[in-house]
């Protein structure tokens, strides 16, 4: 098989995916659309991956992206019937810098709470923007492929009800 064709094998596609190609709920995180986009996702993911490592540990931490992927996919699945096609890891780099923030809320004083607060401030008016049609030129996405906002506020959610159950 050509690697040419590794990414539409594995990309989110509505279609492919109703008719039983399951793996792409995994596999949609791992192909992009350009160096660029993969950069920016894994470099993101492995930064809050690694802040959240300490508190989660590794089996706790690879159990929670192995079973996010499919959750956010499938959730792009109900809430976005219009994208027929996802490629990217920022659903899934969101959901890591959330639970990161997560991670480091109990253990933070109050300047650093108010640095999340912040932050998480930001990625609500980033998801926003990307919303209502706003996308960065540095997005690394080709003409005509829009930002699934749909795969950050998934990720967001995701991770805000792990941390949850996590500190019950």
């Amino acid at each position: 098989m050509p690697s040419a064709a590794v990414p539409e094998l594995w990309q989110f596609d509505r279609h492919a995916i109703l008719s039983g190609e399951i793996w792409r709920l995994w596999t949609c995180h791992l192909v992009h659309y350009s160096a660029r986009h993969a950069l920016m996702d894994f470099a993101t993911a492995l930064a809050a991956g690694a802040i959240a490592l300490p508190a989660l540990g590794w089996r706790r931490l690879c159990l929670i992206v192995a079973l996010s992927a499919p959750l956010i996919s499938a959730g792009l699945l109900l809430l976005a019937p219009d994208l027929l096609y996802y490629r990217g890891a920022s659903g899934m780099a969101v959901m890591l810098v959330v639970l990161a923030a997560g991670t480091l809320w109990p253990r933070a004083g109050r300047r650093a709470r108010a640095a999340l607060v912040l932050l998480g401030v930001a990625l609500s008016v980033k998801i926003a923007a990307e919303a209502l049609g706003y996308v960065a030129s540095w997005s690394g996405l080709p003409p005509g492929v829009a930002v699934a906002w749909q795969a950050h506020l998934l990720g967001a959610v995701l991770a805000a009800f792990t941390v949850q159950s996590l500190t019950d």
